[in-house]
């Protein structure tokens, strides 16, 4: 089956199972090893496993990259990556090395940054087979993607991933009654949040569900529940994913 065709097949069966998807909980029956990619540019390729949790169905995988445009097929996205096998049969309960090759394609005329990373996204689409009787054609059947962050990070960065958020630059901005956290990221590294709070005036106060932090970028954070500005000192605390996924918790003076 072509790519773009397993892809465009998927996506109706997506759409009629939202409602669903809306009021039960899901999970992915094939499951990534990681739950982000880290690419060292130096590298020839790297590899990680896809495992079929199914355990008496086989499923049909497609994986492809994107740069951000989360509905574009796969045939029409161009980024410098080679997946392999891009297309696969994952027996129940079997697993599957997936080869990710940097093949530098393009990079004279559109050049990615050397002094920061960038953020790519790899997809997996997991298809179920179709129903094996006449009784069945009836049931809802629904493919699932799965998109995780993945970087590319290229050789030889100044500071280090570990470090970035102590790196982070806070300050406070009134907006009338809104109070807003505002960070900037100075380093070369994307942040990835969990939560952020402040702890003002003997109280904690959680910001709004914090979305990540590029290189270079600022990110603004409102606090619902802060209407005044704080009389007192005031602490940060914040909790970011590393590189392996692990939350890691932080406190930083404001």
């Amino acid at each position: 089956m072509h790519i773009a065709s397993l892809f465009r097949t998927a996506r109706p069966w997506a759409s009629a199972c939202l409602a669903a998807l809306l009021s039960l909980p899901a999970s992915a029956d094939v499951v990534l090893s990681t739950t982000r990619v880290i690419y060292p540019a130096q590298e020839r390729e790297i590899t990680l496993s896809l495992t079929n949790d199914e355990k008496t169905q086989p499923r049909l995988v497609q994986a492809w990259i994107d740069d951000g445009q989360v509905d574009t097929p796969p045939d029409q996205i161009h980024v410098p990556f080679e997946l392999m096998p891009p297309v696969f049969r994952l027996d129940a309960g079997k697993s599957q090395v997936l080869r990710i090759v940097y093949t530098h394609e393009n990079s004279a005329a559109n050049p990615l940054p050397k002094d920061k990373e960038s953020l790519f996204w790899l997809n997996v689409l997991s298809v179920p087979p179709d129903p094996s009787n006449a009784k069945s054609q009836n049931l809802l059947k629904f493919a699932i993607r799965t998109r995780i962050k993945f970087f590319l990070r290229p050789e030889g960065l100044a500071g280090d991933a570990e470090q970035a958020p102590a790196q982070l630059q806070w300050k406070r901005v009134s907006h009338g009654n809104e109070q807003t956290l505002e960070a900037y990221n100075p380093s070369a590294y994307h942040i990835s949040f969990a939560n952020i709070a402040v702890v003002v005036d003997g109280r904690e106060v959680k910001s709004e569900p914090p979305p990540m932090l590029a290189p270079g970028a600022t990110g603004r954070y409102v606090l619902k529940d802060l209407t005044q500005p704080p009389t007192g000192a005031a602490t940060i605390r914040f909790t970011t994913v590393n590189d392996y996924g692990t939350a890691v918790d932080h406190t930083a003076k404001l």
